[in-house]
């Protein structure tokens, strides 16, 4: 017997099945074949000659850049709960599928034509769904680049301009401030710091005058006390004297002028009136007009059409100005008004208020206290006197002291407060009526770009209702009628390209095994009565189809000659995957096994029957060749049942 391991690794492209036949003839030799006379025995001879081992099966012609049926799946149903799931239908390969959702408004082809790659099959319908996202989309570029052209120039809510008296004012306000803050951090003026030096001198006489002094000093001393006791009774006077009736006539202006003022500021904003926004509107309406005969006009005028488009522009943003919501004065700015009010109130009632109890009793004890100096200075120093003559030198040298040391440092704190405070209010005063920031111009820019990708998308969607043809070919069906609704899952036609074939052929696993791209092919067409066509394999698929628990292998064979030849055709086809040229060789059942070696029965010229073991190459379902241990010429012993027509 022959089994799989006896046969050298070069040689292990001989097939499964026809090693099966080789242990069957083998089998049969044991029984005795060996054994019969060389005359009872039929024979065969070994002959030098071309052995081709090749593997096929039927096929099918079909295009050369399809593969199998589309598998779509089918549009769902009603979708109720007890509806049962939508199950996958196959399509042709070469179906063409629509890119949008409709109803076949009109087909462009009939059966039979030759279309272009891209060329237009069908037209659908959308109901209009496409045209007005077009529209839509147009309103809305519109939209987004007059609120870019308003930001660029005046952005409306950024309130209307400052005038030149509120400019004015507020550059004031911020001198005044700076001044202040100047003066604060600036050295003390020279009259300041005489004044101080006075005071001090003058606590340092009041000392010496009561610790004992010329009668010169202290005559200087009681003039000086006469006239300290004159000024304490002029502040007395004051405190207790009634208002000037200037002032609190021009307190009373004040308070009514800053009650105006946040009147003014808390007034409801004024509202466009119904003709104004009708008035507006007819303009829009009488611009979209004109704008649209500039377009039809034949042959077209650019200029009348630019001048129409800037028309129509400047009448929507004079309608986006009237339709925005009216702007209110900023918090700041009532709060501000409502403090310059308070203030202005509490200044006119402490002038129509009585003198302040605190300040007339302080203005009294100051006189008190400088009678009382005068009084000690004309009946001479006491010990109080002397302490309190050295208290007013110290107090006077501290006042000095602090003159001289510079300002607080909560004063310098809350006069730069105030500087920033009036440079805020002016900066306030500069951005009212100007361009938006920057940001805000940016994102306005944003939305004119995504408003034209929006224009874009929807032109792209409008010109999805026409299906075209992927590729060009003959339109070989309609797969509906006018009026069916489609989606992008439901073929409409067929389009298959007729001048390139091939043939598409299933082979076991154990063929495919010894197939691969480039090998040499016959094809045989059964409608063209037979007739032997060269092909060559293009590709074999690397993994298979199981059916019905049968796997099989695509294998597509490539034509160089497609006249006459129709998809779907049957054929049948041939591969060669090896070959050998002009080798020894000697039909199958020749060769027993004996021993775990290949053999073969030799009938020599006498007669004689001898078995001689032989090397064995390349083998198909018909011979074997002999690598080593037969010679052409020599007869071998065949099967009787086996032997070929003319051998003995």
């Amino acid at each position: 017997m022959i089994s799989a391991k006896s046969v050298p690794p070069r040689r292990a492209l001989a097939p499964l099945g026809l090693v099966a036949v080789a242990i069957g003839l083998g089998f049969w030799g044991l029984l005795g074949g060996g054994s019969a006379a060389a005359e009872d025995a039929p024979a065969a001879t070994a002959a030098r000659d071309d052995l081709v081992v090749s593997v096929g099966g039927v096929g099918r012609i079909v295009q050369a850049k399809a593969s199998r049926p589309i598998t779509a799946p089918a549009p769902s149903g009603g979708g109720g709960a007890g509806s049962a799931p939508a199950t996958p239908t196959e399509a042709p390969p070469d179906a063409v599928f629509p890119r949008s959702i409709g109803r076949i408004s009109k087909f462009l082809v009939a059966p039979g034509d030759l279309v272009v790659a891209g060329g237009a099959l069908a037209i659908l319908d959308d109901g209009g769904a496409a045209a007005a996202g077009v529209e839509q989309a147009r309103n809305e570029l519109a939209t987004a680049q007059t609120e870019l052209r308003q930001k660029q120039t005046s952005d409306p809510l950024t309130g209307v301009p400052a005038t030149t008296a509120e400019r004015a004012a507020g550059r004031y306000a911020v001198t005044a401030a700076v001044e202040r803050l100047a003066g604060l951090l600036s050295p003390p003026l020279a009259a300041d710091v005489s004044a101080a030096w006075l005071d001090v001198r003058r606590a340092e006489a009041d000392l010496e005058t009561l610790l004992g002094g010329t009668p010169a000093e202290r005559a200087q001393a009681i003039r000086i006390a006469r006239q300290t006791v004159q000024v304490a009774q002029d502040h007395l006077d004051r405190a207790l004297a009634p208002a000037d009736a200037a002032d609190v006539s021009a307190a009373g202006a004040e308070l009514k002028k800053a009650e105006a003022d946040l009147a003014l500021l808390l007034r409801p904003p004024d509202t466009p009136l119904p003709e104004e926004l009708a008035a507006a509107q007819r303009a829009v309406t009488v611009a979209r007009e004109n704008l649209d005969d500039a377009k039809s006009t034949v042959p077209p005028d650019p200029v009348a059409i630019r001048d129409a488009q800037l028309a129509y522009d400047k009448a929507l943003a004079d309608l986006a100005v009237l339709q925005r919501p009216p702007k209110g004065p900023l918090p700041e700015e009532v709060a501000s008004a409502r403090q310059t009010v308070e203030a202005a109130r509490v200044k006119l009632e402490k002038l129509h208020a009585p003198p302040n109890a605190a300040d007339v009793r302080a203005a009294r004890l100051e006189l008190e206290r400088a009678r009382g100096d005068l009084r000690k200075l004309q009946t001479g120093p006491s010990r109080t006197a002397l302490a309190a003559g050295r208290q007013a030198v110290d107090a006077a040298r501290v006042k000095l002291n602090q003159l001289l040391g510079g300002p607080l440092a909560a004063d310098v704190a809350a006069s730069r407060l105030d500087v920033r405070k009036a440079q805020a209010e002016l900066s306030v005063l500069g951005i009212r009526g100007g361009p938006a920031a920057s940001g805000d111009i940016s994102l306005a820019r944003l939305k004119v770009d995504s408003a034209r990708i929006r224009l874009a998308v929807a032109r792209v969607n409008r010109r999805l209702l026409t299906v075209r043809a992927p590729s060009a070919g003959t339109v070989t069906a309609l797969l509906t009628t006018k009026g069916a609704p489609v989606d992008t899952s439901t073929p409409v036609a067929t389009v298959a390209d007729l001048d390139r074939l091939a043939i598409s052929v299933d082979l076991s696993e154990f063929d495919v095994a010894r197939v691969r791209p480039g090998l040499k092919a016959v094809v045989s067409v059964d409608a063209l009565g037979g007739k032997p066509l060269p092909g060559i394999v293009l590709f074999a698929a690397p993994t298979g189809t199981e059916n019905g628990g049968v796997v099989t292998f695509p294998v597509r064979v490539g034509l160089s000659s497609t006249h006459g030849l129709r998809p779907g055709m049957n054929v049948s086809v041939r591969i060669t995957v090896a070959r050998r040229r002009d080798v020894l060789q000697v039909p199958l059942e020749a060769v027993s096994q004996d021993q775990d070696e290949p053999t073969v029965t030799v009938i020599d010229g006498s007669g004689d029957e001898a078995s001689r073991t032989v090397v064995l190459g390349l083998t198909n379902n018909k011979s074997v060749q002999i690598v080593k241990g037969l010679r052409a010429g020599e007869r071998v012993v065949l099967p009787e049942a086996q032997a070929p027509a003319g051998e003995e």
